[in-house]
């Protein structure tokens, strides 16, 4: 028999194409030689080499033969400290009301010592939360406070768990390994613009999920035969979109055009339009119904509220046909990133598991892990939208009659509408009412004082060119004040202390980038290719600017991982045209291309800010460094 470090040691292998004994030693907290004795029994269990070693690459699982095994897999381990901490706090805030952590250690495979800095870790990310703390009783933890702080805690790790992940195709894309879903991505733009078809910018991540997750049907031979579709879609442009998509796709990739998909693709891309044409309208209401019960369901339990996505509607209802018609035919689909959003996004994925719930409740099929899976890419994306999306609160103060301030609110709308909220409208301001709404901001048309901390500015009522630069003005404080949370995570989580240099002596560029580059190339966090793309960048225009700062980078070729590496000279340098003193070199990785707009805002900040900059260049360590960037 196996015991269940070895059921763990063919996850991780079936979880990755190459893994060395030392980073399955790491995650399994147990010595190299623990493993190559796991791997020499696993194959003797299985009387085959499902196992095959490689002394550059590591392990390699056969997938050909492990498909012939009767193997169950065992829960997802996180790898992480950080996964573990996310781990640990979804399973206290939903699943558990203690954990007893001498289980813990057998259940991810690390030791006593590593649980006591999770923990510590733990405690300082519930640090801002007033009422939560984890309480130890000898050898088991549970959470305690407030209901409200529990689900805020939720949500503010669910934000930073999709942050850039499900709207940034090319990480959504990272899911798939049978094919390239950008190169797909681009046979639908195509195909759209031979037909003069336009998707919204923000559809697209949703369409390309379905269409990554019809794609994997397909290629796994999950076929659905249904012909009750309405004849009249054959006339729309969309169906004319999703055949010609297919068809193509076909072409590249090697698969049957399968007429259920184009149809459900259709039917995803009519209702993005307004148009619909109804199968059966007993059904549509039933899918109507399942999918408004998840998002009440989401609402109730985590407060979270999806309602309003009009895209999430449109894609889900799409994928419950699909998911329901499975069941019926009894047709099992294979999920090859199951592990990997589980793995990745495990608050996600308990979203999608409640969902599963309702769909078991309204219908009574058991919806298996492949397909709760499916519902995560669309739930993820859902959420990263109502991030995206936010909209800051606001109250208008205009003690005039409705003739005279309809038309000033109304031009506020109008202008500033993606960007604003106006709650309430009051002729007259009174604390206790405007505390009420908890607004972001409070405009006004006369002048007016108050002790309430809540940015007040006075505009006119017809609302001018002048008034509209404040409130644009306005909307950016607001924006650099909700965004400096992520500002910070990001700067902690890329400037390292190993990375951070102070009161250093250099001759010349060439010097300084040799020396930062290599310093990556040393922490396995770049390559040499990384390091001649930097100096080609450089050769092309200097990195310099006037104020005295430098940010070389790469053209093409990113870092393994993202990270910053930060320079400051005793004396300046001639970079370009200018004297430098302050060098920061960015390598951010493909997949984290969100985090550049980011920091090139704070950077921007920065610069703008003469004292602060000067602030920076006088700091000694990396813990002053720190202070000030983040302050």
């Amino acid at each position: 028999m196996l015991n269940d470090r070895q059921m763990h040691v063919i996850d991780l292998l079936n979880d990755k194409k190459w893994i060395t004994g030392k980073e399955m030693a790491h995650i399994l907290n147990v010595t190299d030689r623990t493993i190559r004795n796991d791997i020499e029994h696993i194959n003797q269990f299985y009387d085959c080499l499902l196992i095959s070693a490689d002394k550059r690459k590591g392990y390699h699982i056969d997938q050909t033969l492990l498909s012939k095994q009767d193997i169950e897999p065992k829960e997802i381990i996180p790898q992480t400290s950080h996964e573990r901490c996310v781990w640990l706090i979804q399973e206290l805030l939903f699943k558990e009301s203690e954990i007893n952590l001498i289980q813990l250690q057998d259940r991810v495979f690390i030791s006593g010592y590593s649980i006591d800095n999770d923990l510590k870790k733990i405690r300082r990310m519930i640090s801002s939360y007033s009422s939560l703390k984890i309480v130890r009783n000898k050898n088991t933890i549970y959470l305690v406070g407030d209901e409200a702080d529990k689900r805020k805690l939720y949500k503010d790790l669910l934000t930073e768990e999709t942050k850039g992940n499900f709207m940034n195709l090319n990480s959504i894309a990272d899911l798939w390994e049978n094919f390239d879903l950008l190169e797909v991505k681009d046979i639908l733009e195509e195909v759209c613009e031979m037909n003069d078809y336009y998707i919204r910018d923000v559809s697209f991540p949703m369409i390309m999920i379905h269409a990554g997750v019809s794609i994997e049907r397909i290629i796994n031979h999950n076929y659905i035969e249904d012909k009750t579709y309405n004849e009249k879609l054959k006339d729309s442009l969309e169906y004319k979109v999703a055949k010609d998509f297919f068809s193509k796709v076909s072409q590249v990739i090697h698969i049957p055009v399968i007429e259920d998909e184009v149809v459900l693709f259709s039917y995803l891309l009519l209702g993005k339009s307004g148009k619909f044409y109804n199968r059966n309208r007993k059904e549509s209401e039933n899918l109507k119904y399942i999918f408004y019960t998840i998002i009440d369901k989401i609402k109730e339990y985590f407060g979270i509220d999806l309602s309003n996505d009009y895209d999430l509607k449109l894609g889900l209802i799409t994928h419950l046909q699909s998911l329901l018609e499975r069941q019926v035919n009894n047709v099992k689909v294979t999920n090859l990133y199951l592990k990997e959003i589980k793995r990745k996004y495990p608050l996600v994925f308990e979203m999608a598991v409640h969902s599963g719930e309702v769909i078991t409740e309204c219908t009574g099929y058991t919806i298996n892990e492949n397909e709760l899976a499916f519902l995560a890419l669309h739930l993820g994306a859902a959420y990263e939208r109502s991030q995206s999306m936010y909209r800051h609160r606001g109250i208008v103060i205009i003690p005039h009659n409705q003739m005279l301030s309809i038309p000033c609110v109304e031009k506020l709308k109008n202008r500033f509408g993606e960007r604003m909220e106006i709650l309430e409208i009051f002729h007259f301001f009174e604390e206790l009412q405007v505390e009420q709404c908890q607004p972001d901001f409070i405009l006004t048309t006369v002048p007016l004082k108050h002790q309430l901390d809540i940015p007040t500015l006075q505009i006119t009522l017809f609302v001018n060119n002048e008034d509209e630069s404040k409130v644009f003005q306005l909307l950016n404080e607001l924006d650099n004040k909700l965004y400096h949370n992520d500002v910070v995570k990001m700067l902690k989580k890329l400037i390292k202390e190993n990375l951070f240099h102070v009161h250093q002596t250099f001759h010349d560029t060439t010097e300084i980038l040799n020396y930062l580059c290599d310093e990556l190339i040393d922490n396995d966090l770049a390559t040499k290719a990384y390091k001649e793309d930097v100096f080609k960048r450089e050769a092309v225009s200097a990195t310099s600017f006037m104020y005295g700062f430098a940010v070389p980078h790469s053209i093409e070729v990113s870092t393994k991982k993202s990270c910053i590496s930060v320079l400051i000279l005793d004396r300046s340098v001639k970079w370009g045209e200018f004297d430098v003193k302050f060098i920061i070199l960015l390598g951010i990785r493909e997949t984290d291309n969100h985090l550049l707009k980011i920091f090139f805002d704070w950077l921007s900040s920065i610069v703008a800010n003469s004292k602060k900059f000067e602030q920076l260049l006088e700091v000694n360590n990396y813990e002053e460094f720190m202070k000030e960037i983040i302050a």
